[in-house]
């Protein structure tokens, strides 16, 4: 009997044999793979999560049409192109995005992380396994802590009906998880980190100064670089060793207020008399 023939066979158990014993076959009519992969779950999973008979332009239109538990055997994939991972993204739901996430192999390019970002921000499980990926571009860290920052911020003031209480503690919160995930970074990656911070707002005079109070210099540089527009070493030049007015030029530059300069007077002070500028 030939293997066509066997696909249309009406007994389940039939196909599913079919779909085990040629899944791992790297040369396959189109028809009969075609066939296996819309047939019932039981048939199409497995063939699925290990096939290589298809190409990207096959995966593109397959995922428009597989079921959705077919979607989570393909986000299991070990072989997964940009391509394939981002059409994931942008049609599977949290279940596939999920799973998408927790696969190692899968590519967490920016434009698959931006596109979960947007459509799974309330779905606060697909982003605590986002955050676990090892991979992440540091911009996407970025936005990500402030996205769960945000969700945390909403159910503190929901929770307690205090927001005018909740908001502060929930925007320290947000410094301290910046804070942490920007300590270990690059200066490559820092810049990316704080040109999205601006971007979005978030590179606050507040930020700026728990920054210098937690001694985070090499991001305090870059992000007071990022916003001023100055060079690096021009910003590190300043804090080493300018006089008061530079200094105070530069803060006010960056948005810093007038009744902030003090705080920020007092811990470069500190920092110059260490001498780790």
């Amino acid at each position: 009997m030939l293997a066509q023939d066997i696909a249309r066979d009406v007994v389940e158990q039939v196909r599913c044999a079919l779909s085990n014993a040629i899944r791992n076959a790297h040369h396959l009519p189109r028809p009969l793979a075609m066939m296996l992969a819309h047939d019932v779950d039981s048939v199409a999973c497995p063939f699925l999560e290990v096939t290589e008979v298809f190409t990207e332009a096959d995966w593109q239109s397959l995922i428009l049409t597989i079921s959705r538990n077919a979607r989570v055997s393909v986000a299991r994939r070990e072989n997964m192109p940009d391509s394939l991972a981002l059409s994931l993204a942008e049609i599977g739901d949290s279940v596939v995005a999920e799973t998408l996430v927790e696969n190692a192999a899968a590519p967490m390019t920016a434009v698959v992380c931006d596109t979960l970002l947007q459509r799974f921000e309330s779905e606060i499980w697909v982003l605590d396994k986002m955050a676990e990926r090892p991979d992440l571009l540091a911009d996407v860290v970025i936005k990500l802590t402030l996205k769960v920052s945000a969700a945390a911020r909403e159910k503190l003031a929901v929770l307690y009906q205090q927001e005018d209480f909740t908001s502060p503690v929930a925007a320290e919160a947000e410094s301290a998880a910046v804070l942490q995930t920007v300590g270990s970074m690059s200066r490559k990656d820092l810049v990316a980190a704080a040109e999205t911070l601006h971007s979005d707002g978030r590179l606050t005079p507040f930020l700026l100064l728990d920054a210098l109070r937690d001694r985070q210099l090499a991001f305090l540089e870059v992000a007071l670089s990022v916003i001023s527009g100055r060079s690096i070493e021009h910003v590190r030049s300043v804090l080493e060793r300018a006089d008061t007015a530079t200094v105070d030029g530069l803060l006010c530059k960056v948005g810093v207020l007038k009744p902030m300069l003090d705080d920020f007077r007092t811990e470069i002070e500190a920092v110059r008399a260490c001498k780790k500028f």
